[in-house]
């Protein structure tokens, strides 16, 4: 597979919240896109009803003095943003496209994730074709959209260049048998928005079942034996991407 077939087949996009990254799988993924949540389907479906609340509680506030006309003059990117914000709240039609014609997996460990990548198939998809000329695709081709991958290797023994290189590796190759993309997108909160750039500089030791030094904070001296960046690990397959919905300040990865 060429650099270039992987740098524009695979990304890594800034952390967003449920109802961002769904938003951006209406706007943007066609039949027969797969969602893969990397969590319990009662924890996912909470943290959404939470969003969709906190959602709700901002459209109904009174916008603060001065929002108006800062927004006139934002760049490029904050009005993106705003209008991925406006088309949530504006339609349930994203519901509808996530439910009848995105398919949705819940898988809430390491082991469950690889053992559905090893047997994914679209072809036993329930999920059926929408309807012709139900949205014009702006992708020319389906994707695999994994949410909260780092975080499921997080505080496991998987989390290690090893550990994280098996799976990536193992979606790589099911995207590049189907002439699919491939996605990954970090969870956030409206309370804590970690940046892209600070998520790839976390510290991964090179093998699993490293562990680290009693009595050390969690960071890179905590770690026994050699580390290595996550953002080191990805770049291997994936490019670098602020989503839509991110208005910080900083350029794209490569």
């Amino acid at each position: 597979m060429s650099s270039a077939s992987t740098s524009s087949s695979f990304l890594v996009l800034s952390p967003a919240l449920p109802l961002e990254l769904l938003t951006y799988i209406l706007s943007h993924d066609i039949y027969p896109t797969t969602l893969i949540i990397c969590a319990t389907r009662a924890d996912f479906i909470a943290t959404l009803a939470s969003d969709a609340r906190s959602e709700t509680a901002r459209q109904s506030s009174p916008p603060e003095h001065g929002t108006e006309t800062a927004g006139e003059h934002g760049d490029e990117s904050d009005r993106e943003a705003r209008r991925y914000r406006s088309l949530v709240s504006a339609s349930p039609l994203y519901q509808v496209a996530t439910s009848r014609h995105i398919r949705v997996v819940y898988v809430p460990t390491v082991t469950h994730l690889r053992a559905y990548l090893s047997v994914f198939s679209p072809d036993e998809s329930p999920v059926p074709a929408p309807p012709a000329g139900f949205r014009p695709p702006r992708d020319e081709r389906p994707r695999i959209i994994l949410f909260g991958l780092l975080d499921m290797h997080r505080d496991t023994s998987e989390w290690s260049a090893q550990g994280l290189s098996n799976t990536l590796s193992a979606i790589v190759e099911v995207a590049h048998r189907l002439s699919w993309q491939a996605a990954v997108v970090e969870p956030r909160n409206r309370n804590s928005s970690p940046a892209l750039e600070d998520i790839l500089k976390e510290h991964v030791p090179f093998l699993s079942g490293g562990g680290r030094r009693p009595g050390l904070d969690l960071d890179e001296g905590g770690w026994t034996g050699r580390t290595v960046e996550v953002g080191r690990v990805m770049k291997r397959w994936f490019r670098f991407e602020r989503g839509p919905w991110d208005t910080s300040s900083g350029n794209d990865g490569t």
